[in-house]
């Protein structure tokens, strides 16, 4: 039977609370900071992704202009190893542009260490003004800790394929509750 219950961010908390995802500290801390709008019901499956990135499960890809696409990937990768307490460092960040005078190319080879491991993905987006959504959700899924199990999957875009991207950290179990408790799907790994 579906879960009928309304989605708010007082209710997202239990869910991740139950999980096992965060602990009640960072329940009621991150409900706290939500106060004036905890016990609002969320109106879209865009709204419900993004509350996870306020309980520090998940992170943005942000499909609208981030200026510097080439820097910003070092961000958010720095961002999604945050999450994994420890387990993953990102190191050695670098990005080859394939014209390197051209400051508005985003085209090009972004190269980083996870924990030593080298790896590389190819970036085609040719503005540098726009992240390469299936590059930073590729880059994002290699950070998923190897003695962990947890990893990183992409939930499923439910409306526009221009809307942002949110990359969760969670098992397979707790991928299964979320949708069950919050109807949160998940693509496939890019592998």
């Amino acid at each position: 039977m579906a879960n009928t219950r309304p989605l708010t961010y007082t209710r997202i908390a239990e869910v991740l609370t139950d999980l096992g995802m965060i602990t009640e500290d960072k329940a009621r801390s991150v409900l706290a900071e939500a106060s004036s709008y905890a016990t609002e019901p969320l109106e879209r499956s865009p709204e419900v992704a993004s509350s996870l990135e306020s309980f520090a499960v998940a992170v943005r890809i942000h499909s609208d202009d981030v200026d510097f696409a080439d820097e910003h990937y070092d961000w958010l990768l720095n961002e999604a190893a945050t999450l994994t307490d420890g387990k993953v460092t990102v190191s050695e960040y670098r990005f080859e542009k394939d014209d390197p005078d051209d400051d508005e190319c985003g085209l090009g080879t972004m190269h980083f260490s996870c924990n030593g491991k080298p790896f590389s993905f190819d970036v085609q987006q040719e503005s540098n003004d726009y992240l390469d959504m299936g590059a930073a959700r590729h880059a994002i899924e290699a950070l998923s800790p190897d003695d962990d199990p947890r990893a990183f999957r992409c939930v499923q875009q439910q409306g526009s394929a221009h809307d942002d991207d949110f990359m969760v950290l969670a098992t397979a179990e707790q991928r299964e509750g979320l949708n069950r408790e919050l109807g949160i799907t998940f693509a496939p790994a890019l592998g």
